[in-house]
């Protein structure tokens, strides 16, 4: 039997159960390409990059970890990277450029010390970039990368590194090839494979899931956002709801459970720190109304549709997978009301159509990884 394949994932860990999702629908992704290989797989948490050496995991406050990582003689000690037969960006938010929050993604938190500083010491081993997306207000065509010229001299760089990039919203692709770099795959983002490498199969509907955050997604992104009209949407769509099926909140972190208990003190929610717990959860939906993208991808994965609501470019992945997205402002009662029928009478219906893209994506993945990877690991 051939050796084991180190591999090291640039995911996080024990933080986000979205980006949990995204990595391992990877995992299938790789072992299904590959099923005569066996990989090892390894996770690193990008926000402390510390974490790739062993006996830092506990490190996790990059403000001081980051000042410790300077120090180590990283060439002496045993490290994730280092040691790494394959290394891969798990999908996220790749490409950004937001002025209004003095935020660039050429000033990310784990470049430099895992690409650069580890992975420099054997810059042979192959990196692959998947499921990269974009985050930008809604409705922004990229433009605000053009008075950035290092943010695409960034893209360009870490592109060239890559032996694959694929990205997960047609907006990211339309940032790199401003940046030069053209023609990347478009695909749904990995996540909706995360349940096929868990053997995780849907149930029953039993229940509709709603996912709430107050400005219906992590910040603002410098946009004006009326966070007033979506809880009162969100109250009048809980409120018809509940009269016919039962109704769960489901919180990604405990900053979620306070919003919802602020809005409605005796909802129903689910959370959880563990990522197949949620899968197990979001198989038994029969619908949801999600600000959380990866919940409605995690549920979609399923068969199980949503309405997506967001403020940022993230949400507009809903079309990769056969779903709408509404920015934030006109995600108003009456269009929620609409968009809700719709949705219902289409629920026989969207098990055939994720079912077809999942079988399409899954082929141009693995046809991907098998010609950028088949000679190298």
């Amino acid at each position: 039997m051939k050796k084991a394949i180190k591999t090291a994932i640039i995911t996080t860990v024990r933080h986000n159960v979205g980006d949990d999702f995204v990595r391992e629908g990877i995992k299938h992704l790789l072992t299904s390409a590959f099923p005569d290989r066996q990989f090892h797989f390894q996770s690193i948490h990008k926000h402390a990059p510390i974490s790739s050496t062993y006996g830092f995991e506990w490190l996790r406050d990059n403000r001081f970890a980051r000042r410790i990582d300077r120090f180590l003689p990283v060439s002496l000690l045993p490290d994730r990277i280092r040691e790494a037969d394959l290394i891969i960006q798990s999908g996220a938010p790749v490409f950004w450029c937001l002025p209004s929050d003095h935020s660039y993604c050429s000033q990310n938190e784990w470049y430099q010390p895992l690409m650069v500083r580890r992975r420099g010491m054997n810059p042979s081993v192959p990196f692959i970039n998947l499921a990269g997306g974009s985050c930008q207000p809604y409705f922004s065509a990229g433009e605000e990368f053009d008075r950035f010229p290092a943010e695409y001299e960034y893209i360009r760089k870490l592109t060239r590194e890559s032996v694959l990039t694929t990205v997960r919203d047609p907006l990211a692709a339309q940032i790199c090839a401003k940046a030069g770099v053209s023609a990347l795959p478009v695909l749904p983002c990995t996540s909706i494979f995360a349940v096929d490498y868990h053997n995780i199969h849907p149930k029953p509907g039993e229940y509709v899931v709603f996912n709430y955050m107050e400005g219906g997604a992590h910040f603002t992104l410098g946009q004006k956002i009326n966070s007033q009209e979506w809880r009162q949407t969100v109250l009048r769509l809980y409120g018809h709801l509940k009269t016919t099926i039962r109704v769960v909140f489901s919180c990604h972190n405990k900053k979620e459970i306070g919003e919802v208990r602020n809005l409605i003190p005796d909802a129903e929610i689910f959370f959880s720190e563990d990522y197949l717990e949620f899968m197990r959860f979001y198989s038994g939906a029969s619908f949801g109304v999600m600000n959380r993208v990866h919940g409605a991808f995690l549920m979609a994965s399923l068969g199980k549709p949503s309405l997506i609501i967001g403020n940022d470019s993230r949400a507009r992945m809903a079309e990769m997978i056969g779903l709408k997205s509404w920015f934030i402002n006109d995600a108003t009662t009456d269009e929620m009301f609409r968009a809700l029928e719709q949705l219902i009478n289409g629920l026989q219906d969207y098990p055939a159509v994720i079912g077809g893209i999942k079988n399409e994506s899954r082929k141009t993945y693995q046809n991907l990884l098998i010609q950028s990877l088949g000679n190298q690991i």
